[in-house]
């Protein structure tokens, strides 16, 4: 079992997921327009698939999942760091702001940063990367402004409605995001 993190910013705190969390993620969890960049959600998730997803998650030695909450402690969304791989320090990040009346607001954007700084100031790691869809600009304009750089397209990576995809990488070292943090 891992020790458990808490990081809050301005307008976001991020803590760690816990199985009671499984009502307010299946508020947004099935809706097309929130999950519509991730290929694995192309299928309608039960409230006990999400609840032994989270138990896996809770359980696991190479993920970790938080909970993103409002300011007034509404649980709004997921962020995590996957597919952890500790002999080279590096792992996977993952956002969703569930609740589309928070969305656009930049809420976001500055849980990335939490999640960016658990990964590197909490976890140790050296490493953070992530993919997204080629034709996602939005995610790609985010993650330079992050500090990422494009490490290379991966074609018909993922296969999602009926179509492979190609994504693109993007990864944050370690030394790179000592160098950003201030600017954030």
């Amino acid at each position: 079992m891992h020790t458990p993190f808490s990081l809050t910013g301005y307008r976001v705190g991020l803590r760690p997921i816990c199985v009671d969390d499984v009502d307010a993620i299946m508020e947004w969890i099935n809706d097309p327009a929130v999950t519509r960049n991730f290929a694995n959600m192309s299928r309608t998730i039960t409230r006990s698939q999400e609840r032994d997803f989270l138990d896996g998650m809770i359980a696991s030695d190479t993920d970790r999942l938080y909970a993103i909450v409002g300011s007034d402690g509404t649980h709004i969304g997921n962020a995590g760091i996957h597919k952890i791989y500790w002999p080279a320090r590096n792992g996977r990040l993952g956002l969703v702001v569930g609740h589309t009346d928070a969305q656009g607001q930049g809420l976001g954007q500055e849980a990335l940063r939490l999640l960016i700084t658990l990964g590197f100031e909490q976890l140790g790691l050296h490493k953070l990367w992530m993919v997204h869809y080629r034709t996602n600009d939005r995610m790609r304009h985010i993650a330079i402004k992050h500090g990422f750089q494009r490490e290379g397209l991966l074609r018909d990576e993922y296969f999602h409605a009926g179509t492979f995809h190609d994504m693109e990488r993007h990864g944050l070292l370690e030394h790179e995001y000592r160098d950003l943090r201030g600017s954030w």
